[in-house]
């Protein structure tokens, strides 16, 4: 990572970075309230992102709902994120990853989570089957074969079903939503706090009346975390995740990704 830091300010240094804000946080009118959230996920639709480091765009991610399908016997939707770095920071650190998640339609639970990662000399091509019934996980690599069977807790999330279970509840300011989490083979607790209503307006892109989440990990009775997180989503009953920002991180300190582009969001549902 430091590496990485290293070669992006040199880039920085060679083709300029600007330092304007793509996006304000306003206070909200008195009225603004958080609605009931949907049903059930919008199949087709697709947000994209951009990532800014000292203000310079190092990364474009998306997430994306790419339909109903079958997995393990059960009716799921197909879940999908992807990530990559710019050009020009792909050509001295190339990230290329592909995150699947197959969440159950009815318990809104996943039943399988597949990683394909390519982050410089790493690589990895894994999936894990999660048995909800009996609590077990069970995980394969591709490149090296590797399997392992463990206990997970009931109702378990992974890394990305998580926010799109999050944008199904209901929630209020001051309140929390607790999900049970695995992630590298570890279960944790996490809590997600509503801390506060806003106006998000994104250069370009919108207004929304929105409210902010601080998501905390809890290991073991504590809280394990190597930097804040802070997301705002939008107050409609979509629960569009608009922005994140991810201060402390390590080497590299902040880290902003803002929504760009909305895609088939109004799509007939199953």
């Amino acid at each position: 990572m430091a590496r990485l830091v290293v070669l992006v300010i040199l880039v920085c240094l060679m083709v300029g970075c600007g330092i304007a804000a793509q996006y304000r946080i306003a206070e909200p009118p008195e009225d603004v309230s958080i609605e009931a959230p949907a049903k059930k996920l919008d199949i087709g639709e697709k947000f994209t992102y951009k990532a800014e480091w000292l203000g310079m765009d190092v990364g474009i991610a998306t997430l994306s709902v790419q339909g109903i399908t079958e997995r393990n016997g059960r009716k799921v939707y197909h879940i999908l994120a992807t990530a990559e770095t710019v050009p020009i920071i792909s050509k001295i650190y190339k990230v290329e990853d592909r995150i699947s998640s197959y969440l159950d339609t009815e318990k809104l639970y996943p039943v399988r989570f597949e990683k394909q990662q390519r982050e410089g000399g790493y690589r990895s091509d894994e999936y894990t089957d999660f048995d909800q019934t009996k609590g077990k996980a069970y995980y394969f690599s591709r490149r090296n074969h590797t399997k392992k069977e463990y206990e997970i807790p009931e109702k378990v999330q992974d890394p990305l079903s998580c926010m799109y279970y999050f944008r199904l509840q209901d929630v209020a300011v001051g309140e929390s939503v607790f999900a049970n989490v695995n992630t590298d083979e570890k279960n944790y607790l996490l809590e997600a706090k509503i801390l506060k209503k806003g106006i998000v307006r994104i250069e370009g892109v919108g207004e929304w009346e929105a409210f902010m989440v601080e998501p905390l990990p809890w290991f073991q009775g504590k809280v394990t975390r190597k930097a804040k997180v802070t997301m705002w989503l939008s107050s409609d009953e979509k629960r569009i995740p608009l922005l994140l920002v991810t201060k402390g991180i390590p080497f590299v300190g902040t880290v902003t990704i803002t929504l760009q582009k909305i895609e088939c969001l109004d799509t007939v549902k199953e």
